[in-house]
């Protein structure tokens, strides 16, 4: 029995990188790109890139307005970084999980 991710983990990720992305960045745990677009779809996520467009302007819009257009972008993006890197880990750290109580 193989991880699988779930469904607020592909919703969690397309906020990151994009659905080819995402399969080929787990492609043990992850279910084809048809799959994963239907399954963020149930969720309201139709267009995935215009939800991580949306998240990046959210960011920006947070940034301390003493920034240059330049310095926010940079910040952003080293945030988006290390988001999506805790995010990865903590998939890798549950499959790891799961395949320890799971094998036989």
């Amino acid at each position: 029995m193989e991880y699988k991710l779930s469904d607020r983990e592909l919703s969690e990720l397309c906020l990151f990188i994009s659905v080819r992305e995402i399969t080929r960045s787990f492609p043990h745990y992850a279910p084809s790109p048809r799959t994963i677009y239907r399954r963020l779809e149930k969720h309201g996520i139709k267009q995935p890139a215009r939800a991580r467009d949306e998240f990046r302007l959210r960011l920006l819009k947070s940034a301390p307005l003493s920034l240059t257009d330049k310095e926010a972008k940079a910040l952003i993006d080293k945030e988006i970084q290390r988001l999506f890197e805790e995010l990865y880990a903590a998939i890798e750290k549950r499959a790891e999980e799961y395949r320890g109580r799971f094998s036989i």
